[in-house]
């Protein structure tokens, strides 16, 4: 009501200059008024999720509004022929008009429906290596909503910064192809052990590779814990040639790692952090990204990054399950079939 409100107010403004014998005005008024209907409806239902969603504004208006421009387009010619067969025929001559417009209600719905799937499928991903590895649950989540405020502040594009935080998910999905006496060694892995876990990024790109959807991702998966100066692996990319993204998640990923308590150390503070991330600029980290979380930090302080729209995990991990059913022989026995 309110978007054909404003339509309505468009279409007011407008009429005294259109006259009967002008089409091009005519044409000029109809794009106006269908595109003050399509943008107050898409700023009210953009404004709706995010105050359910608690997420940014702009971000989901540049997540949706490409996504809906075409419909929106769409509908413009078809109000207006509409209008002109109501007016002309009868208003029952436009009921033939509803097929073609549930049609395209249910393809956008089917698409939300496609692209929560997708989401899920991406934390599931991501779920799946806590489930294997109890020292860091939650880490890949932390770390996606580090790099997702970090390229926010760096000013990158919504879509951009939608890449980043799924890969940011998705970094350590490789570690599921690493043997279990490595991953979950509380202590520091030998030389042949971190041979051995050095090559994550490189199972992580293997796993993303074959979906179409995930394909975006791999590059900066692979690529997440080379160094700034070239030191890094797998390739020993340095510089601007390692993937933006990448170089955003590897200082997101270490500022998480020393800000979280793990089972053999405890965190080190979010300031004995930022005095290691600094002390490291040009040499592992961009120093323009560290400067971005520094700032970001300093606008809005460790807070910044404790919101998450994902679900909770709140399942046993699988180091804790093994435990359990040692304890538990009976359980353990009702499981082997």
């Amino acid at each position: 009501m309110l978007s054909a409100f404003v339509g309505w107010i468009a279409l007011s403004v407008t009429s005294p200059w259109v006259k009967p014998a002008d089409p091009y005005a005519a044409f000029a008024q109809i794009l106006i008024v269908g595109a003050a209907f399509a943008i107050a409806n898409n700023f009210l239902s953009v404004l709706a999720a995010s105050v359910r969603q608690q997420s940014p504004f702009s971000k989901i208006w540049a997540l949706s509004v490409r996504n809906v421009a075409i419909g929106l387009l769409g509908q413009i010619p078809m109000g207006w022929l509409m209008a002109k067969i109501a007016l002309t025929v009868g208003y029952w001559a436009t009921l033939p008009f509803l097929v073609p417009l549930l049609l395209a209600r249910y393809t956008f719905t089917k698409y939300a429906e496609t692209r929560e799937l997708f989401f899920g499928t991406v934390s599931a991903l991501s779920q799946a290596i806590d489930a294997k590895d109890g020292f860091t649950r939650g880490h890949a989540d932390r770390v996606s909503r580090i790099a997702g405020a970090v390229a926010r502040e760096m000013g990158l594009g919504e879509a951009e910064i939608e890449r980043i935080e799924l890969a940011g998910l998705l970094h350590d999905i490789g570690k599921i192809g690493v043997e279990d006496r490595i991953l979950m060694k509380p202590m520091r892995l030998d030389p042949d052990e971190q041979e051995l876990m050095r090559r994550h990024p490189i199972y992580g790109a293997s796993i993303l590779e074959p979906s179409a959807a995930l394909r975006p991702l791999v590059q900066m998966v692979l690529h997440h814990h080379e160094n700034f100066d070239g030191s890094g692996y797998p390739e020993g990319l340095a510089g601007e040639s390692i993937p933006l993204g990448s170089r955003i998640i590897i200082v997101a990923d270490a500022y998480e790692a020393m800000t979280s308590d793990r089972i053999y150390r405890k965190a080190i503070g979010h300031e004995k952090a930022l005095e290691q991330l600094t002390k490291y600029k040009g040499i592992q980290f961009d120093p323009k990204i560290v400067r971005s979380l520094e700032q970001l930090l300093a606008k809005s302080g460790p807070g910044a990054f404790e919101v998450s729209e994902l679900p909770p995990i709140n399942y046993e991990t699988l180091a804790e399950l093994r435990r359990r059913l040692a304890r538990e022989p009976l359980m353990r026995d009702a499981h082997a079939g």
